[in-house]
């Protein structure tokens, strides 16, 4: 499998991932509506880089296609600090 690496700086630089990976798979936006169950106005608001697209979905779209995001941080997060954080989150839907 080949892999691609993308600095994502804004909305812009995602919808532009999204729509290329879904276009080198092949897939046409109805494919992605009917394997990931979300409405073909969000896939194209994700693709056309919408700023309020919610990131739950987002985040099932970036799934279906293949697309991992990875945050870099310009400050040192030691193991520790990044398990307490994750046993210290409020939301019940984090993960």
């Amino acid at each position: 499998m080949d892999q691609s690496d993308f600095p994502i700086t804004d909305i812009g630089a995602l919808a532009n991932v999204v729509r290329a990976a879904r276009i080198a798979q092949g897939l046409t936006r109805d494919d992605l509506v009917n394997v990931t169950g979300l409405s073909p106005k969000f896939i194209t608001h994700v693709e056309s880089g919408k700023p309020t697209a919610q990131i739950g979905k987002v985040l099932v779209l970036l799934s279906e296609l293949g697309i991992m995001l990875r945050a870099q941080t310009s400050v040192a997060i030691s193991p520790k600090v990044a398990e307490r954080a994750r046993r210290t989150r409020r939301s019940p839907h984090a993960k």
